[in-house]
């Protein structure tokens, strides 16, 4: 039985549909069991279900919080889950918690799997092409990196796409303002090198940020400042976009009826492009499974969240990146 730590307090929306995502996994998944970390009150719904635990606390993480804080706060929610991974009960965890809180928490009481010198906050993507996607790391865990750690970024990001997304043998990019040899940052020019000379990396150079989601590039790796950046603005097009999508269709009946002609083509681009199947952010190269998901995550955003941190856990995607980096001096 494979156990998951959830931190219940951590959405927009209080417990509620975080309750609606647990009972519809559960209903398709025999082999998990959740321990929910929370407000009693809050989650009396979950009362008496099976394979479900109720841990009860009295504190949330706000959103902004810094290290002292979130490590003074010992009967949050956030705090429990992971220190139910940390001490072995569970094998991960799910918040849609503070994100500030989560990195904290997780690089301090987690730590660094060894041998790797910095984790990565990896973000996966829907691309153009239905059913693929992309993982982006970092993603802003911190704000610059050196050359040495883009290429832990380049390892994690490559087993993470071999064992979860299936790939064979997955392409590993350089985020940069051109895809010719020689462009980007100095620390971007310095992984460059070393990936080049490196066989157990997939590295085919760099890209740019327009070509990022055309579902050819499997894994990109940035530093964390224009990771974040490119994580923001890759949102707010989205929407952007959608918005003006709805508003052209809804201008005049002639519109509203070309709408009906064309609602096919766009259900599928909407189903294409639906970031609720990625699960959320993962950081990676930690000792347990730790997913973030958004704060505004309706229940199936979260079904699709423990269904992630559920096949990383039963990957055993921990001990294979400890394999893959056990040679590595730190």
């Amino acid at each position: 039985m494979i156990k998951i730590a959830l931190d219940m307090m951590g959405s927009d929306f209080g417990a509620v549909e975080f309750i609606k995502g647990i009972k519809m996994y559960l209903a398709e998944n025999k082999e998990v069991q959740f321990i929910c970390c929370g407000n009693k009150e809050e989650l009396k719904e979950l009362e008496g279900l099976e394979r479900v635990e109720i841990l009860p606390t009295t504190e949330i993480v706000p959103m902004k919080t810094d290290v002292l804080k979130f490590l003074r706060m010992k009967d949050s929610s956030m705090y429990r889950a992971l220190e139910l991974v940390k001490e072995g009960t569970c094998q991960g965890l799910v918040t849609a918690g503070s994100t500030g809180g989560f990195l904290a928490g997780s690089t301090l009481m987690l730590k660094n799997v060894k041998g790797v010198n910095r984790a990565g906050f990896c973000a996966p993507f829907p691309t153009a092409i239905k059913g693929k996607q992309t993982c982006i790391l970092d993603i802003g865990a911190s704000n610059t990196n050196t050359g040495e750690e883009l290429v832990t970024f380049a390892k994690l990001g490559s087993i993470y796409a071999k064992e979860i997304l299936h790939i064979a043998s997955p392409s590993v990019y350089l985020l940069s303002n051109g895809a010719e040899e020689g462009k980007g940052l100095e620390e971007t020019k310095e992984a460059y090198e070393i990936l080049s000379n490196q066989s157990d990396v997939n590295f085919l150079g760099n890209v740019e940020a327009r070509d990022c989601l055309d579902g050819h590039h499997d894994v990109i790796v940035s530093t964390g400042y224009p990771g974040n950046i490119f994580l923001k603005a890759t949102e707010g097009c989205a929407m952007m976009m959608n918005g003006m999508i709805k508003k052209a269709f809804k201008r005049n009946l002639l519109s509203k009826i070309a709408y009906l002609f064309a609602k096919k083509g766009f259900v599928e681009m909407k189903e294409t492009m639906d970031y609720r199947k990625t699960g959320g952010a993962i950081l990676l190269g930690i000792n347990g499974v730790a997913i973030k998901t958004h704060g505004n995550s309706d229940a199936k955003f979260f079904y699709y969240s423990m269904d992630l941190a559920y096949r990383m856990i039963k990957a055993d995607i921990v001990s294979k990146i400890g394999e893959a980096f056990k040679d590595e001096k730190r």
